[in-house]
């Protein structure tokens, strides 16, 4: 057995040998850790027995989130407003409303470069779809956590899990919107998916957060002022991720004239 004042290995019996400690009996050690007195292959069977169950818990807490997640979308398809009435016990769904969203402008920023490149504009995947993935769900993170600092400077009664939620709540709609734009593109209308994708990005940052300040009374900042700072915020950031944009685009043109 193993002391437990100093971790070395020692025969049974009263003391430590090494640090002479007195040792626990048997019946103490064995209340202690169960697994003492069971032979080998019932530990091993045990241990897989408590992983399963842990597995078993994981699964039914994404099921629930799964089925969390579908009635959250479905509803706020059906009536966009009932947005309101979100808070932080749905930010998994408002979280996973946020997520897809980035990962379709994400996917339609891939595509768009793939169809105008034709082998000539060199960008790699990171920078055509992980770059954008990331930046955007860094963006929508930043105008939810701006919307929230106006709240307080406004003197709302709000959380920020609630913020969030609720921004991931009223982006469902302008998500929607986005889809259609994508499809759009898709079939060749590419003047109207640029005008529908274009209202859609802005409905994120602009309307959204006008839509949660104004749910409720305000005592602090007039409101007004408020938005006009988290407008000017959300676009400088937008603007510095539609420059990185535009700076991969002009580095693969180079790559494809020079080689």
């Amino acid at each position: 057995m193993n002391c437990p004042n100093c971790g070395q290995q020692t025969e049974e019996g009263k003391f430590c040998t090494s640090c002479g400690t007195q040792l626990p009996n048997k019946e103490y050690a064995a209340a202690a850790d169960p697994t003492i007195n069971t032979p080998p292959q019932q530990q091993q069977q045990t241990k897989q027995e408590q992983t399963k169950i842990q597995s078993n818990e994981t699964v039914e807490k994404m099921k629930a989130t799964g089925s969390n997640f579908g009635n959250f979308f479905v509803t706020l398809l059906k009536q966009p407003s009932e947005a309101k009435k979100v808070d932080s016990k749905d930010l998994p769904s408002g979280i996973i409303t946020i997520i897809i969203f980035s990962l379709l402008i994400a996917l339609g920023y891939h595509l768009s470069i793939r169809g105008v490149s034709a082998g000539f504009i060199q960008i790699s995947f990171f920078d055509s779809f992980v770059l954008p993935f990331v930046e955007f769900v860094v963006l929508f993170g930043i105008v939810a956590s701006l919307t929230f600092a106006g709240a307080k400077m406004a003197v709302q009664a709000v959380t920020y899990t609630d913020t969030i939620a609720k921004y991931g709540a009223y982006l469902t709609p302008f998500l929607l919107l986005y889809a259609t734009g994508f499809l759009l593109n898709l079939i060749g209308l590419t003047d109207l998916a640029a005008l529908v994708i274009l209202v859609s990005i802005l409905g994120a940052i602009v309307i959204v957060p006008t839509l949660i300040l104004l749910e409720k009374p305000a005592s602090g900042f007039d409101r007004l002022y408020v938005l006009i700072a988290i407008y000017l915020i959300s676009m400088l950031v937008f603007g510095f991720f539609v420059r990185t944009f535009i700076e991969s685009l002009f580095g693969g043109l180079m790559g494809g004239l020079f080689g």
